[in-house]
């Protein structure tokens, strides 16, 4: 297992698509920053009026189809491309458990989705504010909120990662993964839009990762609300990992 993992984390250091999206992702984020900085693009956004004025930019990480975009594209390109060059037949015979190598695939690919979706707009924001003054804080007790809303919202999009990888592991196409999870990502926005959705249909989204994603940033939550949030997301990974592995335990690879 750990030889697998290192084999995936290399795989990931050396994946030139991993690198472009570091780069695209860093680079659009930095602009925006600096926009909204010297107020050149005027935003009024959950977090200015958490008093986090410095952290505005984050707004952008949160809209699930920039996010779906760039996720669904380092998903393609990392797993999906391997059962076409027949990376994974490969490591299949080698004699690795499958159950290992979907472990290990999935936990480098959280780690990968992970760096773009947080660490590089955190470091743009951070490194902004060190280095060049960029950016206020009006209400720095407000951190305890950041924390809880990035903390809730990854869990949230680990969750998400192991829809893309069930995605990625059924359709073996890294266009046909980036096409799917663009669909899903426009469905997410019209719902957000449209709600509250008829019937069922509002319930069924409001237990949902998508619905928790974005609401994982609302400023005031309760300790009910935070449960309800930690089960939604912890629920839907155990689910869905358990769908894969299942999957991929199934698959014949060719």
């Amino acid at each position: 297992m750990i030889n697998l993992l290192r084999m995936e984390l290399f795989k990931l250091g050396k994946n030139k698509m991993f690198w472009t999206l570091t780069i695209i992702v860093t680079v659009v984020f930095a602009l925006l920053h600096y926009l909204i900085t010297i107020e050149w693009w005027k935003m009024n956004n959950i977090f200015m009026d958490a008093g986090l004025e410095m952290f505005s930019s984050l707004a952008l990480a949160t809209t699930p189809f920039y996010f779906m975009l760039y996720l669904s594209t380092l998903t393609g390109f990392f797993v999906a491309n391997d059962f076409t060059i027949g990376v994974v037949k490969n490591i299949v015979m080698s004699g690795n458990r499958r159950s290992h190598i979907f472990a290990a695939k999935l936990l480098i690919l959280a780690l990968g989705s992970s760096i773009l979706a947080l660490v590089c707009p955190l470091l743009v924001t951070i490194g902004g504010k060190l280095l060049f003054g960029f950016g206020a804080m009006t209400d720095p007790s407000a951190l305890g909120y950041l924390a809880r809303a990035l903390c809730l919202f990854l869990i949230h999009m680990m969750a998400l990662v192991a829809l893309l990888m069930l995605i990625a592991l059924l359709v073996e196409d890294s266009g046909k993964t980036i096409i799917i999870s663009v669909v899903i990502a426009l469905l997410i926005s019209v719902a957000e839009v449209l709600r509250p959705l008829p019937g069922i249909l509002e319930t069924l989204y409001r237990y949902s990762i998508f619905h928790h994603l974005i609401d994982s940033f609302r400023i005031r939550m309760t300790y009910t609300d935070v449960i309800q949030s930690l089960g939604v997301g912890v629920g839907t990974i155990l689910i869905l990992v358990f769908c894969g592995n299942l999957v991929f335990k199934r698959k014949e690879i060719k």
